[in-house]
């Protein structure tokens, strides 16, 4: 029977964070919650009505130009459009002639005026996900940075390097980094290559046939922003494959940091205890008091799961519809907002976790030391120094560590004995090599200091990458710097006609 005491604390107890999301009287960290952005971004960029109205303004443009409608009737649709605009989306329909026709008196026939040959849907779902994309690229250069910067203050954090969750060579965590840093390059170019793709304007291709009206399609393309112009009619419905190109590249980033954070999980093990993550960032257990872990980094993976369904889920949607204009294909762009918002929480999340993580250097060592990571030196030593081939050098170290390994003897226990032992054991002729000799082999500060070459851990090499990355991360951001100002020169073009068409109808 249990009897409970009275006590005077309040209730909820200060020290009580709540659900858990950090470590006992630790608050949490401010960007561990990051779903409420996320739904804000998917309202932000999903909405058609901003969208279409931007796609009606410009077209009633063009219809000017090509005289096929007087100024005094373009200067009404975008005296109207313009007002819809500036009351917002709030109450409206969407866009397009349902919102418009009202706004202009119930003029049925001048409202469906811009809906001559110009199709809605597609430069529409365009311009959502170029203005989605161009944000997005920002939260990849920010998460580039940390990386660089995390990278730069552990050029001499020595660590295992593994292979098949084995030890293989020593690393730095540098390089380590330097590898997650090139996968989001890699990254920043499938991202280009997406967004060059979704920056073609599709307006104007009426239906199937384009229109037999005499519209300046390059106009269009120019008052929107667009980077050219897809020109085959028939293609700008039917493809729609600019979307996929999106998704691949959010995919493989995101596989990337899901791998990433796997490493982190297991590197946190107490048993391993390598890296420690910032108290904010980790998680208590409901039950269990001693439990405090990196199990945000679990949030990352669910997080590139969704993103990575949602491409299988887009690849099934093409592969099973004609390559014709389908409504599921038009469904499109709203799956795609939907994984980019994902994907950017799961970069902001990823960033905060690696710029909270706390590596662990001398266990990190420790590891390295206690184990036969650089036997590979001793090879070397055999071959370039005692005439042993290849392979006759790989078998006796390989015994060698077997033998240790039985006996329990770690590398800084090995000798120059022993090694001889390894190489009678398999019928080869003894080295002679001294412990000292041995034991410098073994050493992973001397590894890592003779792994100068290109790409290599040592110091001066990682350097050198570093500030090549740092370059490489500069020239992409001017680049995004002259997509941003691509798009606000179509903005400017647009408005410039606008109020151009605006003070002519009063005339």
């Amino acid at each position: 029977m249990i009897t409970l005491k009275s006590f005077n604390t309040p209730y909820p107890n200060p020290y009580d964070m709540g659900s858990w999301g950090a470590c006992a009287g630790v608050p949490p960290a401010k960007e561990r919650s990051f779903g409420r952005d996320i739904a804000a971004d998917v309202a932000s960029y999903s909405n058609r009505f901003t969208y279409c109205t931007r796609t009606d303004k410009a077209w009633v443009v063009c219809l000017h130009t090509a005289k096929i409608i007087d100024t005094a009737t373009a200067a009404a649709l975008l005296e109207a459009l313009e007002g819809l605009e500036a009351a917002g989306p709030a109450g409206t329909k969407g866009g397009g002639e349902r919102d418009l026709i009202p706004a202009l008196g119930g003029n049925e026939d001048m409202g469906s005026l811009v809906n001559l040959g110009r199709t809605m849907q597609e430069p529409m779902g365009r311009l959502q996900m170029r203005d989605q994309v161009l944000d997005l690229f920002e939260h990849v250069f920010a998460l580039i940075d940390t990386v660089s910067t995390v990278a730069e203050q552990n050029v001499d954090t020595i660590m295992p390097g593994h292979t098949h969750l084995s030890q293989a060579n020593p690393i730095t965590l540098a390089l380590y980094l330097l590898s997650v840093e090139d996968s989001l390059f890699r990254g920043v170019a499938q991202l280009e290559l997406a967004y060059s793709l979704i920056n073609q304007n599709s307006g104007g291709c009426g239906s199937t046939s384009g229109t037999a009206w005499p519209v300046d399609r390059w106009e269009l393309t120019r008052l929107l922003g667009f980077d050219g112009l897809v020109e085959p009619t028939y293609d700008c419905e039917a493809s729609r494959d600019q979307a996929l190109s999106l998704m691949f590249a959010l995919t493989n980033i995101l596989t990337s940091l899901s791998k990433t954070s796997t490493d982190i999980q297991i590197w946190g093990l107490e048993e391993v205890d390598m890296i420690r993550v910032a108290p904010g960032w980790s998680g208590l257990s409901s039950m269990m008091p001693q439990k405090c872990h990196p199990g945000i980094t679990e949030d990352v993976r669910r997080t590139a799961c969704d993103v990575i369904g949602s491409t299988m889920a887009a690849i099934s949607i093409c592969k099973g519809e004609p390559h014709q204009d389908i409504d599921t294909m038009r469904t499109l762009p709203n799956r795609v907002i939907q994984a980019t918002a994902n994907a950017k929480g799961c970069l902001r999340l990823f960033k905060g976790i690696l710029e909270n993580v706390h590596p662990q250097k001398e266990t990190m060592l420790n590891h390295v030391r206690r184990g036969y990571s650089c036997m590979t030196e001793v090879v070397v030593h055999m071959v370039r120094e005692l005439g042993y081939g290849g392979r006759r050098a790989h078998r006796i170290c390989a015994t060698l560590v077997r033998l240790a390994r039985e006996r329990g003897i770690p590398a800084p226990g090995l000798t120059g004995t022993m090694l001889d032992e390894a190489a009678r054991a398999v019928e080869e002729q003894p080295p002679g090599l001294d412990t000292e000799t041995l034991q410098r082999l073994l050493d992973p500060r001397h590894f890592i200091e003779t792994h100068a070459n290109t790409g290599g851990p040592a110091p001066v090499e990682t350097r050198r990458m570093l500030r090549d990355r740092r370059e490489r991360l500069t020239a992409a951001r001017e680049r995004q710097r002259e997509k941003v100002a691509r798009v606000e020169e179509g903005r400017k073009l647009l408005a410039s006609e606008i109020a151009r068409i605006l003070q002519a109808g009063k005339e």
